[in-house]
């Protein structure tokens, strides 16, 4: 069993964990003994909740679902965007031009757009989905695709073994 704290040692501990500015992982290595001693130190003292994190937790938790909600509303609006720029490619268009000796503006409205701006409204339209299912992916669990692989071929496997049990069953009986 270790010798027991010195006085000064342990005094210096508790004014550690009553200042509440140290977790108790920083205290333990401050003062070089073990989370435990710490814990039992704070539990003698009577501050059995100097590190209770349940507010910290909370807070976790609200400040993911915020963020959360932001990535949600960010996606359907890359979505929606996508959605109008791909609406556009069959709306008319106006088309523009500065030109001649006097520099002069000329514009006529087309019944759709031309082939230059079918285009980047098709790229832009692409970027906009691809940005959307970067966001909608990046809340789904990153080993969700591989279980779901696996269970996939799990299954196939399983089928293939009842095929084969099947057919076993049926030559076995004279079918």
């Amino acid at each position: 069993m270790p010798a027991p704290l010195p006085a000064q040692k342990r005094a210096a501990i508790l004014a550690d964990i009553q200042a509440g500015e140290l977790s108790r992982n920083a205290i333990a290595r401050k003062h070089k003994v073990s989370v435990g001693t710490v814990t039992n130190i704070a539990n003698k003292a009577g501050l059995t909740t100097a590190f209770d994190r349940s507010g910290v937790e909370k807070a976790t938790r609200a400040r993911v679902a915020d963020a959360a909600a932001v990535r949600a509303e960010v996606s359907r609006k890359f979505l929606d965007r996508a959605n109008e720029m791909l609406d556009q490619m069959h709306e008319p268009h106006l088309v523009f031009n500065f030109g001649g000796k006097d520099n002069d503006y000329n514009e006529r409205i087309l019944s759709r757009p031309p082939t230059t701006d079918l285009r980047n409204l098709m790229t832009s339209a692409a970027v906009a989905i691809d940005k959307h299912l970067k966001i909608e992916s990046s809340g789904k669990d990153p080993n969700a695709d591989a279980a779901a692989s696996m269970l996939g071929t799990l299954r196939t496997a399983l089928e293939g073994a009842a095929d084969r049990l099947r057919d076993d069953t049926a030559t076995e009986d004279g079918s």
